[in-house]
This record gives C-alpha cells, structure tokens and sequence, in this order.
C-alpha cells in the first residue's frame, strides 16, 4: 500500500505553520516599526512636506511588500536545511523596486557574484534587511532624485564566511555620521537582524556609495541539507 501522500500531508502541514509563525513574527515587527514612525512623527512638532509623507507611505508599502515575498519564499521550501537565495533576492528586489521607484526617482537593481546558499533561518533577517537597506537609499542616497543604482552581490569570503553586499551609488554618509552608533530605526534593526542570525554588519561609506556587507559564518552552513 502506497502511503506516500497520506505522509506527506504531516510535513505539508508543518512548512504551513512554520510559514505562518515566521510571518507572525515579520508583522509584528512591522507593528513596531510604524509605532516607531509614529511617535517620531509626533515628536517632530511641524508639518511634512508632501514628499516626506511619500517617503513613510512607501516604505510603509516596501516592508508589506518584502513580508508578502518572504511568505512565498517560506511556503515553497522546507522548513530547515538550506536554499538558494540568489533567485529570490531577483524577486524581492524587484518587488521593492516597483514599492518605492517613481517618476521623480528610477531605481535599476544589479546582480553580480556567485549563489548564495543560506539555512532557512537566515532567509527572514535577510530579506527584511534588504527592504530597510533599499528603503534607506531611495532616502538618502541621491537627494536630487538623480536615477539609483543599486547592487547586490553575493560571494564566499577568504575565510569561507558567505558575505552578502548590497550597495548603492549616492553621495554616502555625512561627515561624522556613525552608523553603528545610530539610533535611527533602521540601522537598528538592521544591526539587530544582523546579531539574529550570529552575522557581522559593517557599513561603508564613500563618495562612491554606501555599501552594507553582511557576512555569515562558514560554520552556519557545513552539512545543510538544500531544501
């Protein structure tokens, strides 16, 4: 007797659940950011400008929008090993390209390097980093709505250590600005989601761009199973 797809619904059942606990979480963490954004919205005292009310709205959009691609993500593979990353980083980009891009300011996203092969767990904080990193960008990056571009890059370190570069082309930081010291909402929860998955962040600025190098240690990966 053939009890394969009667075993198999226990399994099925369980990736549901497992998608749907890590979603929980992501949206409970994008409450608590639009609290944030709230409360410093009131604390400001003055009136946004029409461009500044985008801004929070689309990346209000950019956080739903990377949470809806990291349910697909979740629900397509298993619940532990290891998966390719590389072809979903192309679809959440592109998702967060069409939240926050617009007339006023293109986006063009590039992809270089190798695969990246990460364990399950990791997937969640990569994919929220990302949004943060773009939504920091379309900010920051060229004040004067000059075409961006962005670049995400996976490779091995020298040491093994996957790394995971996501850079763009603007005018960097301001002089003195420290980003590890930042108490701003993104950088936090970057350097957050970083520490969740035992991952270094360090960020790098020039005239050339800004540039966020996340990096996993080789250990993460040895005998993951490829979901």
């Amino acid at each position: 007797m053939d009890a394969g797809p009667i075993n198999a619904l226990p399994a099925a059942t369980d990736l549901v659940a497992e998608a749907n606990h890590r979603i929980a979480n992501s949206l409970s963490l994008l409450v608590g950011m639009v609290r944030m954004q709230a409360m410093a919205v009131k604390k400001k005292g003055e009136a946004f400008s029409n461009a500044e009310v985008r801004h929070l709205l689309d990346g209000t959009a950019a956080r739903i929008n990377a949470i809806s691609q990291l349910h697909r993500i979740l629900a397509q593979t298993g619940t532990d090993g290891a998966i390719s990353l590389k072809p979903h980083l192309h679809d959440v980009t592109d998702a967060l390209v069409a939240a926050l891009s617009s007339p006023d300011q293109a986006v063009r996203v590039m992809h270089t390097g190798s695969d990246c092969t990460v364990l399950m767990r990791q997937v969640q904080p990569i994919v929220l980093m990302l949004c943060e990193i773009f939504i920091n960008a379309l900010k920051y990056a060229h004040p004067t709505g000059v075409p961006l571009i962005m670049v995400v890059d996976c490779s091995a370190g020298a040491d093994g250590r996957l790394v995971l570069t996501i850079s763009d082309d603007g005018i960097g930081l301001p002089e003195g600005f420290e980003p590890e010291q930042s108490t701003g909402m993104g950088f936090k929860v970057m350097r957050s989601l970083a520490v969740e998955i035992g991952g270094e962040l360090q960020i790098r600025s020039t005239h050339l761009g800004l540039s966020f190098r996340l990096s996993l240690p080789a250990c993460a990966m040895a005998g993951a199973k490829l979901a």
